[in-house]
């Protein structure tokens, strides 16, 4: 296959209007945490009075420094109820404080935002409607929406204090006067803007610089808790929402997602060996990437990736072993958006 036909390929996937996947790898280019300094950061400001709570955390500190990743040593221990907790609003701490500034720049100028380019392209290339599964804390996907004056739909009402509904999103939103269209944001591991209270009441408040007292952040940190508390609204419906979404979906674009997740990455493997087309495009493929999609007979994919820091590697089911494109960064999503719209 020659680069043009390629090409031409991505753009005619692109522009079916694909459902987006967010990883972790969209939220580098703003400077947010990666798990390796969300472990530093753990490491270096958490501390205990509690001698067993002491002696979990330096094992679990230990683990780290033995060179395990966070989440492997997370799934590795079955934290106490008050190291998660500090785990918990740690985690919430760095991310947001790293948010906050990505949303200064973002409206100074300061720095480019092409996932708001991109949403504003999708919106006017569908029906007014854009949908976004995302495994990430931050608002990057909200600010984006926001951005290209879309109304925005995460099961929450979009109040200073907002309630979770499970009916909110299955009206037509996409024709609300002034706005652009609907963006739909299924955030399944939780967000900085949502809380539970002391009574278990799940609440929106957004964009807070500190946790509210006697509320606590509503985010799934990796570990064996995940299993049981994304059972829980008001993450089983935006599970199922995300589902329906991913089963319905024309094409998939996979931004710095890597595969590890338990939650999205089943039923998106089951949609894509149907035959539905994919796009990755990250800094570095993942070695469970490659097995998800590669080794596993996918019939419609293509993987774009960094290559001799200044080149792009394509993996494709059009072709046999890879490509490589001189002097590009297809892989970059602002350098995406070039060849989608050209």
């Amino acid at each position: 296959m020659d680069n043009d036909t390629l090409l031409k390929l991505i753009q005619d996937w692109t522009n079916r209007v694909p459902i987006i996947i967010l990883g972790s790898g969209a939220s580098v280019p703003f400077q947010l945490p990666s798990m390796q300094s969300l472990g530093e950061h753990l490491k270096n400001n958490i501390s205990f009075s509690d001698p067993e709570d002491i002696s979990q955390f330096e094992d679990f500190k230990s683990m780290l420094e033995k060179g395990n990743d966070l989440e492997t040593t997370l799934h590795q221990v079955q934290l106490r109820p008050t190291v998660s907790e500090k785990v918990i609003f740690e985690t919430w701490s760095l991310v947001n404080k790293y948010d906050i500034e990505a949303f200064e720049n973002l409206l100074q100028g300061d720095t480019d935002f092409p996932l708001a380019e991109l949403t504003t392209h999708l919106l006017n290339a569908a029906q007014r409607k854009v949908s976004i599964v995302t495994t990430n804390y931050d608002r990057l996907a909200e600010y984006a929406a926001s951005f290209s004056n879309a109304f925005i739909c995460t099961g929450f009402t979009q109040n200073f204090v907002g309630h979770f509904s499970k009916s909110i999103h299955q009206q037509d939103l996409t024709r609300i006067n002034g706005f652009k269209g609907q963006v739909n944001i299924w955030k399944v591991h939780g967000s900085l803007d949502w809380f539970k209270s002391n009574e278990e009441t799940d609440k929106q408040l957004p964009h807070r610089s500190t946790i509210p007292a006697n509320y606590k952040p509503l985010i799934v940190t990796p570990g064996l808790s995940k299993y049981y508390e994304t059972q829980l609204e008001p993450f089983r419906t935006i599970f199922t929402e995300a589902d329906n979404e991913i089963e319905k979906a024309s094409s998939f674009l996979c931004i710095g997602y890597g595969f590890n997740d338990i939650h999205v990455q089943p039923k998106l493997i089951a949609q894509i060996k149907s035959g539905k087309p994919i796009i990755v495009i990250t800094k570095k493929l993942t070695q469970k990437t490659k097995q998800s999609i590669i080794d596993t007979g996918c019939k419609q994919y293509i993987l774009i990736e960094e290559a001799n820091g200044n080149d792009t590697r394509i993996y494709s089911s059009s072709f046999t072993g890879e490509l490589i494109i001189p002097e590009v960064n297809y892989w970059a999503l602002s350098e995406y958006l070039k060849l989608i719209k050209n």
